[in-house]
């Protein structure tokens, strides 16, 4: 099972990513939940009727990063009624790697973690504590992982956690990513090497930020990140997970 996570209008994103796909051989379907301009009483009623477990913290969550909740949700979902044990799931600004079938195939015959990252912009990984994983290696998150670009996730997961009840109030990514504590904060790895990263000229256009009016999604802010995780000074930081 795959699923592409792509909204009604965002048509180059689609195609960029139907083409890879195709050239891949990889089946996929497309999902995308748009809450962007969406009042809280309509996301509301949708999430009650879909989901009756979750409600959103209107005050801490956009309404376009409710959207890329539910489209995410929606996944899970699917992989929740049916008997695989495990999807995989991408977002639509991607880079593909022809490793990936391969990767999807060994990581969903037996999950041995609740979520695999395919890929990550973060730089926090412990490069010595990993575990084999066909010729791919798993390697352990040190801290939250902030971007949700490709994953393969457990069937036994998504079932834990849709079983219960939570109020959200952060972006999908900090959940995934490990940061939210609780019973079914889920146990993470990144991939390496990875076979997803971001799309030179899609990955940084934002379908979030002109709808979350929040500094962290300032366009400003969100720049001086980028140019910070290119720098020499982040290069010489994270050189010190080599040897954790």
């Amino acid at each position: 099972m795959l699923f592409v996570i792509n909204l009604d209008d965002a048509h180059a994103r689609r195609e960029s990513m139907r083409a890879q796909l195709d050239a891949l051989g990889l089946a996929h379907e497309r999902i995308g939940v748009d809450f962007r301009r969406s009042s809280t009483a309509q996301i509301d009623a949708w999430m009650a009727a879909d989901f009756p477990g979750l409600t959103f913290d209107h005050s801490d969550v956009s309404t376009a990063e409710i959207g890329c909740w539910a489209s995410h949700l929606c996944a899970w979902k699917a992989l929740a009624k049916s008997d695989a044990p495990a999807c995989t799931v991408l977002e639509d600004d991607l880079t593909l790697d022809p490793a990936l079938p391969e990767a999807i195939r060994t990581l969903a015959l037996a999950p041995a973690l609740d979520l695999v990252f395919l890929g990550t912009s973060s730089r926090n990984i412990a490069m010595r504590r990993s575990v084999g994983a066909g010729r791919f290696r798993l390697h352990r998150a040190l801290g939250t992982i902030y971007n949700t670009w490709g994953y393969v996730v457990s069937r036994a997961w998504v079932q834990a956690f849709l079983s219960r009840s939570w109020r959200i109030d952060r972006p999908i990514d900090h959940y995934t990513g490990g940061r939210r504590a609780g019973e079914v904060k889920p146990r993470i790895a990144v991939l390496r090497p990875a076979v997803v990263r971001e799309h030179e000229s899609l990955g940084p256009l934002s379908q979030i930020e002109p709808f979350t009016y929040r500094i962290d999604r300032a366009r400003i802010v969100e720049l001086a990140r980028r140019r910070i995780i290119a720098s020499r000074v982040s290069a010489l930081y994270y050189k010190l997970y080599d040897y954790l």
